[in-house]
């Protein structure tokens, strides 16, 4: 490593260490789509019943 390099400092925080795109989508709108789809399902299956 010359010295002319800059390194990197250790970044400890959760946030950075997950990995998670922070400007990305989370996982809210599959959360709220697949509790939809559940409700859809359980309505069908009465209607059938």
């Amino acid at each position: 490593m010359d010295k002319e390099e800059t390194r990197k400092p250790f970044v400890f925080s959760s946030e950075d260490v997950s990995g998670r795109d922070l400007n990305g989508s989370s996982l809210m709108p599959m959360l709220v789509a697949g509790l939809i789809l559940i409700g859809i399902g359980a309505a069908a299956v009465m209607i059938f019943v």
